[in-house]
Protein backbone atom coordinates (compact mmCIF):
# COMPACT_ATOMS: atom_id res chain seq x y z
CA UNK A 1 0.00 0.00 0.00
CA UNK A 2 1.00 3.26 -1.04
CA UNK A 3 -0.04 7.07 -0.44
CA UNK A 4 -0.09 9.27 -3.30
CA UNK A 5 1.21 12.79 -2.32
CA UNK A 6 0.75 16.49 -3.48
CA UNK A 7 3.41 16.88 -5.56
CA UNK A 8 5.52 19.93 -6.29
CA UNK A 9 4.64 20.90 -10.02
CA UNK A 10 6.31 24.42 -10.18
CA UNK A 11 9.44 26.32 -8.56
CA UNK A 12 6.73 28.56 -6.66
CA UNK A 13 3.92 25.75 -5.82
CA UNK A 14 3.78 25.86 -1.86
CA UNK A 15 -0.43 24.01 -2.38
CA UNK A 16 -2.46 22.58 -4.65
CA UNK A 17 -6.38 21.97 -5.29
CA UNK A 18 -7.67 18.84 -6.65
CA UNK A 19 -9.77 20.23 -9.42
CA UNK A 20 -11.09 16.84 -10.79
CA UNK A 21 -10.63 13.39 -10.22
CA UNK A 22 -10.37 11.09 -13.10
CA UNK A 23 -9.87 7.85 -11.23
CA UNK A 24 -12.67 6.69 -8.68
CA UNK A 25 -12.41 4.50 -5.43
CA UNK A 26 -12.09 0.62 -6.67
CA UNK A 27 -10.26 1.29 -9.94
CA UNK A 28 -7.40 -0.57 -11.34
CA UNK A 29 -4.34 1.87 -11.80
CA UNK A 30 -1.28 1.48 -14.00
CA UNK A 31 2.00 3.47 -13.55
CA UNK A 32 2.26 6.35 -15.26
CA UNK A 33 -2.27 7.19 -15.48
CA UNK A 34 -3.39 10.22 -14.26
CA UNK A 35 -5.08 10.24 -11.31
CA UNK A 36 -6.48 13.75 -11.37
CA UNK A 37 -5.79 17.18 -12.64
CA UNK A 38 -4.48 20.38 -9.93
CA UNK A 39 -4.47 23.49 -10.03
CA UNK A 40 -1.63 25.12 -9.25
CA UNK A 41 -0.11 28.48 -8.95
CA UNK A 42 0.70 28.21 -12.76
CA UNK A 43 -2.26 26.23 -14.77
CA UNK A 44 -3.93 23.08 -14.08
CA UNK A 45 -1.56 19.79 -14.78
CA UNK A 46 -2.24 16.19 -14.37
CA UNK A 47 -1.49 13.82 -11.07
CA UNK A 48 0.52 11.04 -12.13
CA UNK A 49 0.44 7.60 -10.49
CA UNK A 50 4.02 6.46 -9.76
CA UNK A 51 2.52 2.86 -8.57
CA UNK A 52 0.52 0.50 -9.94
CA UNK A 53 -2.62 -1.09 -7.82
CA UNK A 54 -6.01 -0.20 -7.18
CA UNK A 55 -6.97 3.23 -5.98
CA UNK A 56 -8.39 2.05 -2.61
CA UNK A 57 -9.34 5.24 -0.83
CA UNK A 58 -9.63 9.07 -2.22
CA UNK A 59 -8.25 11.22 0.81
CA UNK A 60 -8.83 14.92 -0.65
CA UNK A 61 -11.94 15.29 -2.35
CA UNK A 62 -12.60 18.04 -5.51
CA UNK A 63 -12.06 21.37 -4.82
CA UNK A 64 -9.93 20.97 -1.64
CA UNK A 65 -6.61 22.59 -1.33
CA UNK A 66 -3.83 20.78 0.47
CA UNK A 67 -0.52 21.71 0.74
CA UNK A 68 2.60 19.97 -0.92
CA UNK A 69 3.28 16.20 0.40
CA UNK A 70 0.36 16.40 1.87
CA UNK A 71 -1.28 12.71 1.34
CA UNK A 72 -4.27 12.85 -1.52
CA UNK A 73 -5.09 9.63 -2.08
CA UNK A 74 -4.09 5.93 -1.59
CA UNK A 75 -3.46 3.07 -3.76
CA UNK A 76 -3.04 -0.68 -2.34
CA UNK A 77 -3.05 -4.39 -4.14
CA UNK A 78 -6.95 -4.79 -3.85
CA UNK A 79 -7.34 -6.60 -0.73
CA UNK A 80 -8.90 -3.78 1.33
CA UNK A 81 -11.51 -3.15 -1.68
CA UNK A 82 -14.62 -5.34 -0.45
CA UNK A 83 -13.98 -4.36 3.43
CA UNK A 84 -14.09 -0.54 1.78
CA UNK A 85 -17.04 -1.67 -0.15
CA UNK A 86 -19.01 -3.01 2.69
CA UNK A 87 -18.34 0.07 4.81
CA UNK A 88 -19.35 2.66 2.40
CA UNK A 89 -22.58 0.50 2.02
CA UNK A 90 -23.26 0.42 5.69
CA UNK A 91 -21.96 4.24 6.00
CA UNK A 92 -24.56 4.92 3.30
CA UNK A 93 -27.77 3.41 5.51
CA UNK A 94 -29.72 5.72 7.25
CA UNK A 95 -28.36 5.63 11.13
CA UNK A 96 -30.91 3.61 13.59
CA UNK A 97 -33.62 6.27 15.05
CA UNK A 98 -34.30 4.53 18.45
CA UNK A 99 -37.50 7.31 18.64
CA UNK A 100 -38.53 6.86 15.14
CA UNK A 101 -38.63 3.83 14.37
CA UNK A 102 -41.36 1.99 12.71
CA UNK A 103 -42.28 -0.41 15.35
CA UNK A 104 -41.99 2.71 17.76
CA UNK A 105 -44.62 4.60 15.69
CA UNK A 106 -46.84 1.71 15.33
CA UNK A 107 -46.96 0.91 19.23
CA UNK A 108 -47.07 4.98 19.67
CA UNK A 109 -50.09 5.17 17.12
CA UNK A 110 -52.03 2.14 18.62
CA UNK A 111 -51.64 3.25 21.88
CA UNK A 112 -52.86 6.71 21.23
CA UNK A 113 -56.40 5.20 19.53
CA UNK A 114 -56.76 2.74 22.35
CA UNK A 115 -56.99 5.61 24.86
CA UNK A 116 -59.11 7.41 22.28
CA UNK A 117 -61.62 4.66 21.79
CA UNK A 118 -61.35 3.94 25.59
CA UNK A 119 -62.25 6.96 26.60
CA UNK A 120 -65.13 7.68 23.91
CA UNK A 121 -64.00 10.80 22.53
CA UNK A 122 -65.90 11.99 20.31
CA UNK A 123 -63.77 14.28 18.23
CA UNK A 124 -62.49 11.94 15.94
CA UNK A 125 -59.59 14.15 14.73
CA UNK A 126 -57.91 13.75 17.51
CA UNK A 127 -56.08 10.65 16.91
CA UNK A 128 -54.72 11.18 14.20
CA UNK A 129 -53.61 15.19 15.74
CA UNK A 130 -51.98 13.20 18.58
CA UNK A 131 -50.21 10.79 16.30
CA UNK A 132 -49.13 13.34 13.83
CA UNK A 133 -47.25 14.94 16.82
CA UNK A 134 -45.93 11.84 17.74
CA UNK A 135 -44.32 11.47 14.76
CA UNK A 136 -42.91 14.66 14.21
CA UNK A 137 -41.67 14.25 17.90
CA UNK A 138 -40.13 10.74 17.12
CA UNK A 139 -38.41 11.74 13.74
CA UNK A 140 -36.88 15.01 15.23
CA UNK A 141 -35.51 13.44 17.71
CA UNK A 142 -33.77 10.84 15.27
CA UNK A 143 -32.86 13.48 12.97
CA UNK A 144 -31.35 16.10 15.33
CA UNK A 145 -27.99 13.72 14.99
CA UNK A 146 -28.09 14.14 11.03
CA UNK A 147 -27.84 17.89 11.00
CA UNK A 148 -24.89 20.29 8.86
CA UNK A 149 -23.91 21.38 12.63
CA UNK A 150 -23.26 18.20 14.52
CA UNK A 151 -22.00 16.83 11.03
CA UNK A 152 -18.86 19.45 11.65
CA UNK A 153 -18.44 18.74 15.43
CA UNK A 154 -16.91 15.27 13.85
CA UNK A 155 -19.87 13.07 14.63
CA UNK A 156 -19.42 11.56 10.79
CA UNK A 157 -16.48 10.52 9.43
CA UNK A 158 -14.46 13.81 7.57
CA UNK A 159 -14.19 12.32 3.97
CA UNK A 160 -18.25 10.59 4.65
CA UNK A 161 -20.66 12.09 2.25
CA UNK A 162 -24.48 10.76 4.08
CA UNK A 163 -27.02 12.87 5.17
CA UNK A 164 -30.84 11.76 5.13
CA UNK A 165 -33.54 14.36 3.42
CA UNK A 166 -37.33 14.08 5.00
CA UNK A 167 -37.90 10.73 2.59
CA UNK A 168 -35.20 8.76 4.18
CA UNK A 169 -32.86 9.27 1.15
CA UNK A 170 -29.28 9.73 1.52
CA UNK A 171 -27.52 13.07 1.07
CA UNK A 172 -24.32 13.23 -0.63
CA UNK A 173 -22.38 16.43 -0.51
CA UNK A 174 -18.43 17.09 -0.37
CA UNK A 175 -17.27 17.96 2.71
CA UNK A 176 -16.28 21.25 1.54
CA UNK A 177 -19.67 21.96 0.01
CA UNK A 178 -20.87 20.92 3.59
CA UNK A 179 -18.69 23.50 5.03
CA UNK A 180 -19.99 26.34 2.74
CA UNK A 181 -23.56 25.19 3.54
CA UNK A 182 -23.04 25.83 7.34
CA UNK A 183 -21.10 28.86 6.99
CA UNK A 184 -24.48 30.36 5.00
CA UNK A 185 -26.92 28.12 6.77
CA UNK A 186 -28.19 26.47 3.50
CA UNK A 187 -30.47 23.41 3.84
CA UNK A 188 -28.85 20.38 1.89
CA UNK A 189 -31.96 19.15 1.14
CA UNK A 190 -32.79 22.35 -0.99
CA UNK A 191 -30.25 21.43 -3.64
CA UNK A 192 -29.86 19.26 -6.40
CA UNK A 193 -26.22 17.64 -6.89
CA UNK A 194 -24.44 17.74 -9.82
CA UNK A 195 -21.38 15.48 -8.37
CA UNK A 196 -20.67 12.33 -9.44
CA UNK A 197 -23.78 10.02 -8.83
CA UNK A 198 -25.45 13.33 -7.57
CA UNK A 199 -23.11 14.70 -5.11
CA UNK A 200 -24.01 17.91 -4.01
CA UNK A 201 -20.08 19.73 -4.60
CA UNK A 202 -19.15 23.31 -4.11
CA UNK A 203 -20.71 24.49 -7.42
CA UNK A 204 -23.86 23.52 -6.63
CA UNK A 205 -23.31 25.55 -3.47
CA UNK A 206 -22.28 28.63 -5.22
CA UNK A 207 -25.29 28.23 -7.69
CA UNK A 208 -27.75 28.22 -4.85
CA UNK A 209 -25.85 31.09 -3.33
CA UNK A 210 -26.09 33.52 -6.18
CA UNK A 211 -29.74 32.75 -7.18
CA UNK A 212 -31.11 33.88 -3.39
CA UNK A 213 -30.99 37.79 -4.40
CA UNK A 214 -32.61 37.17 -7.84
CA UNK A 215 -34.86 34.85 -6.29
CA UNK A 216 -35.49 37.40 -3.32
CA UNK A 217 -36.07 40.49 -5.46
CA UNK A 218 -38.40 38.31 -7.72
CA UNK A 219 -41.33 37.79 -5.29
CA UNK A 220 -40.42 41.23 -3.68
CA UNK A 221 -41.43 42.42 -6.69
CA UNK A 222 -45.16 39.96 -7.06
CA UNK A 223 -45.83 39.83 -3.35
CA UNK A 224 -48.18 43.18 -2.64
CA UNK A 225 -46.34 44.55 0.57
CA UNK A 226 -47.88 43.61 4.08
CA UNK A 227 -47.62 45.70 7.80
CA UNK A 228 -44.08 44.41 9.87
CA UNK A 229 -45.18 42.98 12.81
CA UNK A 230 -41.22 42.49 13.82
CA UNK A 231 -39.07 44.97 15.50
CA UNK A 232 -37.42 47.48 13.52
CA UNK A 233 -33.85 46.39 12.68
CA UNK A 234 -30.98 47.76 14.40
CA UNK A 235 -29.69 51.15 13.63
CA UNK A 236 -26.96 50.70 10.67
CA UNK A 237 -28.54 47.71 9.65
CA UNK A 238 -29.64 48.90 6.39
CA UNK A 239 -26.52 50.96 5.94
CA UNK A 240 -24.15 47.44 6.05
CA UNK A 241 -25.88 46.23 2.80
CA UNK A 242 -24.45 47.17 -0.28
CA UNK A 243 -26.33 49.58 -2.50
CA UNK A 244 -26.56 47.24 -5.60
CA UNK A 245 -27.84 44.08 -3.33
CA UNK A 246 -30.09 41.98 -5.44
CA UNK A 247 -29.02 43.58 -8.67
CA UNK A 248 -25.29 42.19 -9.17
CA UNK A 249 -23.64 39.23 -9.39
CA UNK A 250 -21.07 37.93 -7.26
CA UNK A 251 -18.74 35.06 -8.02
CA UNK A 252 -16.05 33.57 -6.23
CA UNK A 253 -12.30 33.75 -7.86
CA UNK A 254 -10.89 29.88 -9.20
CA UNK A 255 -7.97 28.60 -7.71
CA UNK A 256 -5.73 29.62 -10.41
CA UNK A 257 -7.63 33.25 -10.77
CA UNK A 258 -6.77 33.81 -6.72
CA UNK A 259 -3.12 33.04 -7.52
CA UNK A 260 -3.05 35.83 -10.33
CA UNK A 261 -4.20 38.15 -8.38
CA UNK A 262 -2.05 37.30 -5.09
CA UNK A 263 1.21 37.08 -7.58
CA UNK A 264 0.08 40.28 -9.50
CA UNK A 265 -0.29 42.24 -6.61
CA UNK A 266 2.94 40.80 -4.90
CA UNK A 267 4.96 42.22 -8.10
CA UNK A 268 3.54 45.47 -7.84
CA UNK A 269 4.11 45.90 -4.20
CA UNK A 270 7.56 44.43 -4.12
CA UNK A 271 8.83 45.28 -7.31
CA UNK A 272 10.07 49.13 -8.21
CA UNK A 273 8.54 49.46 -11.35
CA UNK A 274 9.13 52.02 -14.05
CA UNK A 275 8.05 52.42 -17.57
CA UNK A 276 9.80 53.32 -21.31
CA UNK A 277 8.57 53.86 -24.58
CA UNK A 278 9.32 53.75 -28.20
CA UNK A 279 7.19 53.52 -31.96
CA UNK A 280 8.78 50.98 -34.41
CA UNK A 281 8.25 51.21 -37.68
CA UNK A 282 6.68 48.01 -38.93
CA UNK A 283 6.28 48.52 -43.00
CA UNK A 284 9.19 46.40 -44.15
CA UNK A 285 8.96 44.22 -40.93
CA UNK A 286 4.84 43.46 -42.29
CA UNK A 287 6.38 43.29 -46.06
CA UNK A 288 9.14 40.43 -45.32
CA UNK A 289 6.26 38.56 -43.25
CA UNK A 290 3.99 37.95 -46.36
CA UNK A 291 6.52 37.34 -48.37
CA UNK A 292 8.20 35.01 -46.01
CA UNK A 293 4.70 32.90 -45.61
CA UNK A 294 3.80 32.93 -49.27
CA UNK A 295 6.89 31.15 -50.03
CA UNK A 296 6.13 28.70 -47.22
CA UNK A 297 2.86 27.15 -48.69
CA UNK A 298 0.01 26.00 -47.87
CA UNK A 299 1.31 23.70 -45.47
CA UNK A 300 3.92 25.49 -44.11
CA UNK A 301 4.44 26.91 -40.56
CA UNK A 302 2.89 30.82 -40.59
CA UNK A 303 5.44 33.54 -38.80
CA UNK A 304 3.51 35.84 -37.26
CA UNK A 305 4.17 39.72 -35.92
CA UNK A 306 4.83 38.45 -32.54
CA UNK A 307 7.20 35.84 -34.02
CA UNK A 308 9.32 38.45 -35.16
CA UNK A 309 9.37 40.58 -32.01
CA UNK A 310 10.18 37.35 -29.75
CA UNK A 311 13.18 37.30 -32.30
CA UNK A 312 14.17 40.36 -32.05
CA UNK A 313 14.54 40.58 -28.13
CA UNK A 314 16.22 37.43 -27.49
CA UNK A 315 19.04 39.05 -29.95
CA UNK A 316 18.47 41.84 -28.09
CA UNK A 317 18.94 40.37 -24.83
CA UNK A 318 22.23 39.21 -26.23
CA UNK A 319 24.00 42.21 -26.64
CA UNK A 320 21.97 43.60 -23.07
CA UNK A 321 22.73 40.66 -20.76
CA UNK A 322 21.81 42.71 -17.36
CA UNK A 323 18.20 42.74 -19.12
CA UNK A 324 18.13 39.46 -18.80
CA UNK A 325 18.52 39.13 -15.34
CA UNK A 326 16.61 38.65 -12.19
CA UNK A 327 16.94 39.52 -8.31
CA UNK A 328 16.74 36.92 -5.65
CA UNK A 329 17.57 37.18 -2.47
CA UNK A 330 19.43 40.34 -2.19
CA UNK A 331 21.94 39.24 -5.60
CA UNK A 332 22.17 39.85 -9.26
CA UNK A 333 21.73 36.83 -10.84
CA UNK A 334 22.49 37.15 -14.76
CA UNK A 335 20.83 33.80 -16.43
CA UNK A 336 22.90 32.35 -19.36
CA UNK A 337 19.92 31.42 -21.77
CA UNK A 338 17.43 33.53 -22.79
CA UNK A 339 14.04 31.91 -22.57
CA UNK A 340 11.14 34.65 -23.48
CA UNK A 341 7.68 33.67 -21.94
CA UNK A 342 4.49 34.79 -24.55
CA UNK A 343 1.42 35.91 -22.37
CA UNK A 344 -1.11 33.65 -23.74
CA UNK A 345 -4.80 34.50 -22.92
CA UNK A 346 -6.93 31.80 -21.93
CA UNK A 347 -10.18 30.99 -19.80
CA UNK A 348 -9.25 30.57 -16.59
CA UNK A 349 -6.96 33.97 -16.93
CA UNK A 350 -3.55 34.67 -17.98
CA UNK A 351 -0.64 31.99 -18.89
CA UNK A 352 2.66 32.55 -20.00
CA UNK A 353 4.39 29.44 -21.38
CA UNK A 354 7.80 30.02 -22.32
CA UNK A 355 10.11 29.33 -25.48
CA UNK A 356 13.79 28.21 -24.70
CA UNK A 357 17.11 29.65 -26.44
CA UNK A 358 15.27 31.74 -28.37
CA UNK A 359 18.10 33.28 -29.45
CA UNK A 360 19.40 30.67 -31.20
CA UNK A 361 16.21 29.31 -32.98
CA UNK A 362 15.22 30.10 -36.46
CA UNK A 363 11.83 32.29 -36.86
CA UNK A 364 10.35 29.17 -38.49
CA UNK A 365 11.16 27.16 -35.17
CA UNK A 366 10.17 29.94 -32.81
CA UNK A 367 6.89 30.12 -34.41
CA UNK A 368 5.85 26.32 -34.84
CA UNK A 369 7.14 26.30 -30.50
CA UNK A 370 5.03 29.36 -30.44
CA UNK A 371 1.56 27.82 -31.68
CA UNK A 372 1.99 24.25 -29.83
CA UNK A 373 2.12 26.25 -26.57
CA UNK A 374 -0.45 28.57 -27.36
CA UNK A 375 -3.02 25.60 -28.31
CA UNK A 376 -1.53 23.36 -25.01
CA UNK A 377 -2.48 26.96 -22.91
CA UNK A 378 -5.74 26.81 -24.23
CA UNK A 379 -6.19 22.66 -24.10
CA UNK A 380 -5.32 23.58 -20.46
CA UNK A 381 -2.52 20.83 -21.34
CA UNK A 382 0.95 23.23 -20.16
CA UNK A 383 3.33 20.80 -18.41
CA UNK A 384 5.64 22.07 -15.35
CA UNK A 385 8.69 22.42 -17.73
CA UNK A 386 6.30 24.50 -20.14
CA UNK A 387 5.99 27.50 -17.73
CA UNK A 388 9.22 27.62 -15.67
CA UNK A 389 12.44 29.13 -16.56
CA UNK A 390 11.20 32.23 -18.16
CA UNK A 391 14.12 34.67 -18.33
CA UNK A 392 12.15 38.10 -19.85
CA UNK A 393 8.50 38.16 -21.04
CA UNK A 394 6.50 39.79 -24.15
CA UNK A 395 2.69 40.68 -23.85
CA UNK A 396 1.34 41.22 -27.15
CA UNK A 397 -2.47 42.88 -27.50
CA UNK A 398 -1.80 44.44 -31.07
CA UNK A 399 -4.84 42.16 -31.93
CA UNK A 400 -7.03 43.74 -30.11
CA UNK A 401 -6.70 47.20 -31.54
CA UNK A 402 -4.73 48.52 -28.32
CA UNK A 403 -3.05 51.96 -28.93
CA UNK A 404 -0.95 51.31 -25.60
CA UNK A 405 -0.65 49.94 -22.55
CA UNK A 406 2.33 48.81 -19.81
CA UNK A 407 1.89 45.33 -18.48
CA UNK A 408 2.85 43.87 -14.85
CA UNK A 409 6.45 42.69 -14.89
CA UNK A 410 6.33 38.54 -14.28
CA UNK A 411 8.75 38.17 -11.35
CA UNK A 412 11.60 37.20 -10.99
CA UNK A 413 12.02 38.73 -14.42
CA UNK A 414 13.84 41.71 -14.88
CA UNK A 415 11.19 43.03 -17.62
CA UNK A 416 8.55 42.75 -19.82
CA UNK A 417 7.72 44.10 -23.13
CA UNK A 418 4.28 45.05 -24.05
CA UNK A 419 3.31 45.48 -27.90
CA UNK A 420 0.10 47.23 -28.88
CA UNK A 421 -1.56 47.36 -32.08
CA UNK A 422 0.15 48.52 -35.79
CA UNK A 423 -1.14 51.23 -37.40
CA UNK A 424 -0.59 53.41 -40.36
CA UNK A 425 0.29 56.93 -39.70
CA UNK A 426 1.71 59.81 -41.89
CA UNK A 427 5.49 60.12 -41.22
CA UNK A 428 8.03 62.41 -43.18
CA UNK A 429 10.26 60.64 -44.83
CA UNK A 430 13.01 62.67 -47.03
CA UNK A 431 10.57 65.88 -46.22
CA UNK A 432 7.73 64.42 -47.66
CA UNK A 433 4.47 63.06 -45.88
CA UNK A 434 4.23 59.08 -46.20
CA UNK A 435 2.14 56.64 -44.69
CA UNK A 436 3.81 54.53 -42.85
CA UNK A 437 2.69 50.84 -40.64
CA UNK A 438 3.60 51.96 -36.55
CA UNK A 439 3.73 50.16 -33.26
CA UNK A 440 3.61 51.39 -30.06
CA UNK A 441 5.88 49.48 -26.91
CA UNK A 442 6.24 50.22 -23.36
CA UNK A 443 8.92 48.39 -21.96
CA UNK A 444 8.68 47.60 -17.82
CA UNK A 445 11.66 47.07 -16.07
CA UNK A 446 12.54 46.70 -12.47
CA UNK A 447 14.92 49.39 -10.79
CA UNK A 448 16.74 46.85 -8.58
CA UNK A 449 18.18 45.51 -11.39
CA UNK A 450 18.42 47.63 -14.74
CA UNK A 451 18.29 51.52 -15.05
CA UNK A 452 16.46 53.93 -17.83
CA UNK A 453 19.37 54.25 -20.21
CA UNK A 454 19.90 50.70 -20.31
CA UNK A 455 15.95 49.95 -21.39
CA UNK A 456 16.28 52.77 -23.70
CA UNK A 457 19.68 51.26 -25.20
CA UNK A 458 17.21 47.98 -26.02
CA UNK A 459 14.66 49.07 -27.21
CA UNK A 460 16.55 50.84 -29.60
CA UNK A 461 18.23 47.76 -30.51
CA UNK A 462 14.95 46.05 -30.77
CA UNK A 463 13.62 49.00 -33.00
CA UNK A 464 16.90 48.39 -35.13
CA UNK A 465 15.99 44.58 -35.34
CA UNK A 466 12.52 45.29 -36.44
CA UNK A 467 12.99 48.13 -38.93
CA UNK A 468 16.38 45.63 -40.58
CA UNK A 469 13.88 42.93 -40.75
CA UNK A 470 16.04 40.67 -42.69
CA UNK A 471 18.71 40.80 -39.72
CA UNK A 472 16.68 38.28 -38.21
CA UNK A 473 16.64 35.49 -40.10
CA UNK A 474 20.35 35.17 -40.15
Amino acid sequence: MSEVNMPRLSDTMQEGTIARWLKKTGDEVKKGDILAEIETDKATMDLESYDAGVLEQILVQEGETVPIGQAVAVIGDGAGKTDQKKERQESEQPAPEPASSSSSDEGTQTEAKDTEAQAGAEDTQGAPVAEEKTKQGANGQGRQAESPQQESTGAQDEHAEGGESEDGALIKASPLARRIAQEHNIDLRQLHGTGPAGRIVRDDIEDFLEQQPAAAGAASQTQPEAPSQEAPAPAGAQASMPPDAGVSEVSALSRTQMIIARRLTEAKQTIPHFYVSSEIDMTDALAMRQTFNESAGEGGVKVSVNDLIVKACALALEKFPEVNSSFKDGQFVRHKHINIGIAVDVPAGLVVPVIRDTNIKGVRSIARESKALIEKARASKLSTTDLEGGTFSISNLGMMDVTEFIAVINPPQAAILAVASTSKRFVPVDGEPVIRDLMAVTMSSDHRIIYGATVARFLQEVKRLLQNPFSLLG
